[in-house]
Formats: C-alpha cells, structure tokens, sequence
C-alpha cells in the first residue's frame, strides 16, 4: 500500500459554488479559494479524489452523460492551474435507495482506496455537510467542515463533530501543511492548541446560530410569555417555577431576579416569585419517602392557587417530574408555560410554549438564561413602565 496521503473532496459547495442539482457544465463556477488551497494540496504531495452524492441522476434531472460534461468542466478549470484529480468517484443512486456507495456509507471511498492504493485512515476527509464528516469518522480519517457551500448550516445543527472547521478550502490546506509539519511534541502542541481553538470558535458560533434561529421561532412566544407573567402578578398571583440540574438553577436564577431586580440602575418592588428547586428538607424527604418524580407535583398542589402561574424548564422537553407538576398545575387551575428545546411533550399540557430550536442541551440551556432575561425585563417594562433609569454611583477608596 502506498504512503501517499489523500485528500477526499466533496463537490458541491466545497469545490464548486452550490447550486441546485447543477445539470449544466458552463454552470460550473469554482468558490474562491478552493483553486488555490487544492494547488497548495497537490504541493504538499497529497493526492486528491472527489466522492459526490448525485441523486439527481437517480432523479431524472440529468444522465451520467451529462455528469461526464460537468466533471470535464470541472477538470479543465483545475488543470487551468496544475491542479489534477486522481480520480471521481459519484454515487447516482437515490437516498431511499440504501445503496453502499452514497456519503456517509464508505462504499466509494473503500473503492478509491481500493484502485489507488491508500490507507482511508491517512486522509484528510473535506466538505460542507455532516454526511461529508460522518463518512471521514468511519473511515477513521482526519475531518474538515468548510464554511462554504452549507457549512455555516452544518456547523450549527451540531449533529457532527468534526475535527475541524476552516472557512474554505484554501484554509484547509494551510491547517494540512500546518498538521503535516508537525512532529513529535511540537505536533501535539499545535494540535491541542487547534483543536482548543476551534472547540471554542464552534462552540460560540454554534450557541450564536442558534440565538439568531430564535429571532424568527421564539420572538412571539417570549413576548407572549412575558405578557401572561405581567397579568398573573398584576392580579395578585404568584410564579412558581420548576426544572431539574442546570434547568433548576434557572429557576433560582428566575426568582431571583423577580423577587430581587434584573439590573441596580432600576429600582422596582419585588414580584412573587418561587423556585420549587429550593427547599433541601422538603424535597429529600420527600423523595426519600415518596420518590422525586413527584416532588414539584406535590408542591404546586400545597403551594399553588388559581390565578398563579408556573413555569416548567426542561431542555429535553420530558422530564417526567417537571411533567406532573404541569398537569398538577392545569388540574388546580394555573397557567403554565414550557421553556424547553426540540422535542418531548410538555407543551401538550402548557398555556404557553417557548421551544428552542435546538437538541443540543448547552446550547438550549443558554438560550433559556438570555429568555429569562427578556422576560424578567419585558415584564418590568409591562408593569413599571420607562422609568428613567438610575446610576448608582460607587466610589474609589484611596
């Protein structure tokens, strides 16, 4: 077997611009930078190879002979620049077909390492969707989600991890020349330090996308919120709020800031505000005795009243006790509102339901921390109104 390393490229939206079922070669248009970074690929010795998924064959859109026009397109742009493949390797087959050769199965790239005599575990596998990644994570290669094409999308949706993100494929080459420069702990170092690096970058952007989804998902249902918890407190009622692990510190965290104020600068009365989460004494005897599931059940029946409002937080959606005190609360006549991610069952027994778009606990639960704030300053403005806002002034101690 050779010791030539691969570069396994996809097509769409990693070499050439993306465009819907591309049927027509003189629509082939390479994304800036990928010229060059596959130039800079050949230069380091590493070969390179395309697997596509072309489903649009199986479709009817276009035929293999037209793929053929399209990939001498693509060979021509490259070869404009010494750029050469070693080979194209695509899969026509539809998704429902279950065939062996479409991304993320390892059919094509098993195959190419097959005819060219390399190591699958030696490459560097690049593209812009989680199938690109999840066949690199199979064959037990090095990942690289590029930015282009549906990369940002890829990135956010966290279904993959790959090892890691560049902007283009341009980018990718410079991090391969960095990796293979490396040895022994200079490699380690610069490794760890990347892969710290881009951990954090995803990991911000990622929790960012997701903040940015909420715009257009949760705007509606937060100012919603906020107004049902102005009229419970105008009315007299009280907030209970309930959650398990970080969802129980929101809670704390919640009543807290009604009970308390959101910022120093705005002086307010306090609003009743309870987290069920609090009481040590309560809650291991009960669960000693009874079993947790229905500890903050038991509490909204003793504690709740018609007119209250309770608050459930679960990134799940289907924290079973969280569940029960919902239905408690419906049967003793409170409104209730779900705070939760993708998924579960709560808001089938909610007045309200503010759902994160997202299946990725952190991400949920840092969404949920920036919601709590915009309902704990919505409903100060709902209630108190524009109050000028007061400085507090400190003073240095010489």
């Amino acid at each position: 077997m050779s010791q030539r390393r691969f570069a396994i490229l996809d097509r769409d939206g990693t070499i050439n611009i993306e465009r819907h079922y591309l049927s027509e070669p003189d629509r082939v248009e390479l994304i800036p930078g990928a010229l060059q970074g596959m130039h800079q690929m050949s230069q380091m010795g590493l070969g390179l190879v395309v697997i596509t998924n072309q489903s649009g064959i199986g479709r009817g859109y276009f035929d293999s002979m037209r793929l053929g026009l399209i990939h001498e397109r693509l060979r021509e742009l490259l070869k404009a620049e010494g750029v050469a493949l070693d080979g194209i390797y695509v899969c026509p087959h539809l998704p429902e077909d279950d065939c062996s050769c479409r991304k993320p199965k390892p059919g094509l790239l098993d195959l190419a390492a097959k005819e060219l005599g390399f190591d699958p575990k030696t490459c560097f596998v690049i593209g812009d969707q989680a199938c690109d990644i999840e066949l690199g994570k199979r064959a037990g290669a090095t990942t690289l989600l590029v930015r282009t094409g549906y990369g940002n999308r890829s990135a956010a949706c966290g279904a993959v991890t790959p090892d890691y993100v560049v902007d283009d494929l341009l980018a990718g080459a410079q991090l391969i020349q960095q990796l293979l420069a490396s040895d022994g702990e200079k490699a380690k170092t610069c490794s760890r330090v990347t892969e710290l690096r881009n951990r954090v970058r995803n990991h911000l952007l990622e929790s960012s996308e997701v903040k940015l989804q909420m715009v257009e998902s949760c705007m509606d249902s937060i100012i919603a919120a906020a107004d049902l918890i102005s009229e419970t407190f105008r009315s007299g009622g009280k907030l209970l709020l309930c959650g398990n692990g970080g969802s129980a510190a929101d809670c704390q965290h919640l009543a807290a800031e009604f009970v308390s104020r959101l910022t120093k600068d705005f002086e307010r009365p306090g609003l009743p505000a309870i987290a069920l989460t609090t009481d040590t004494s309560f809650l291991t005897a009960f669960a000693n005795d009874c079993g947790f599931e229905g500890a903050f059940e038991r509490q909204v029946h003793t504690l709740g009243k018609e007119g209250d409002l309770l608050i459930g937080i679960s990134t799940s959606g289907s924290s079973t006790n969280v569940i029960r005190a919902m239905k408690a609360a419906r049967s003793e006549r409170l409104r209730t509102i779900a705070l939760k991610g993708k998924g579960g069952c709560m808001d089938e027994m909610a007045t309200l339901t503010i759902s994160v778009p997202s299946s990725h606990t952190q991400y949920i639960q840092e969404a949920h921390l920036a919601i709590e704030h915009l309902l704990c300053e919505l409903v100060e403005l709902s209630l108190f109104g524009q109050r000028e806002r007061q400085e507090v002034k400190t003073h240095d101690h010489q």
